[in-house]
């Protein structure tokens, strides 16, 4: 298949925790995901029309909550903008609960999209957003979220998984470093570039073992 029919058969797949391999469920689905002791006890994936409103609306604030003072320090923050990134037809999901119920309350979501990259034309799953709540960070979560979008990689065929982070958001960029991921070889150049181009290979093991660079010379959403 070309890339193209790759992206367009993974858009299609409405179920995205069943990607993940769990059984196959109408509408959202639940998988298990614990990395650590207190970290989350179950991930929902969810296609963003199966998203309910309350997660929604909850997205959306968590996002501002983290990022609006660091997006104000480089190009500024729009909440018409992020809440129609987040409304977008391809944005897919996964959200980490802290039981096995919704009523415990989320601890973090990843929202990413299946895209035919532009620069060299592989299928890719590009991460827009990777939020944890304040009170739930250090337990795992963040890692987990991630560790299901690469499995969805793989499972999809995707070439590899992308993502963009604040040149300012230090400690993102340690996260992903840890996690295995290295610049892209098409990140801007410009001095003035607020952003660097992460790159994983599907595949290459998670936790970071063993990922060599595609072309090696904070996370944002893709602009």
């Amino acid at each position: 298949p070309s890339p193209r029919e790759l992206v367009a058969a993974a858009n299609a797949a409405r179920d995205v925790a069943a990607l993940v391999g769990t059984a196959a469920k109408l509408g959202p689905t639940t998988c298990s995901s614990s990395s650590a002791a207190d970290g989350p006890s179950a991930t929902r994936g969810y296609v963003v029309d199966q998203l309910p409103d309350r997660l929604r609306r909850w997205c959306f604030d968590l996002t501002k909550r983290n990022m609006e003072a660091m997006y104000e320090r480089t190009w500024g923050w729009s909440n018409p903008e992020k809440r129609r990134e987040l409304a977008h037809s391809d944005a897919r999901f996964i959200v980490a609960f802290r039981g096995d119920d919704d009523d415990d309350g989320p601890m973090g979501f990843v929202h990413f999209r299946f895209e035919v990259e532009d620069s060299d034309g592989t299928p890719v799953a590009y991460v827009y957003e990777l939020q944890v709540e304040d009170d739930a960070r250090g337990r795992g979560v963040g890692r987990a979220l991630m560790d299901r979008v690469e499995s969805v990689a793989e499972k999809t065929r995707m070439a590899r998984t992308m993502l963009t982070v604040l040149k300012t958001n230090a400690a993102a960029a340690r996260f992903y470093e840890r996690l295995g991921y290295v610049e892209d070889g098409d990140t801007p150049r410009d001095e003035a570039c607020h952003y660097v181009i992460l790159t994983k290979p599907a595949g290459a093991g998670r936790g970071g073992e063993g990922v060599p660079p595609r072309r090696s010379s904070g996370v944002v959403n893709r602009r």
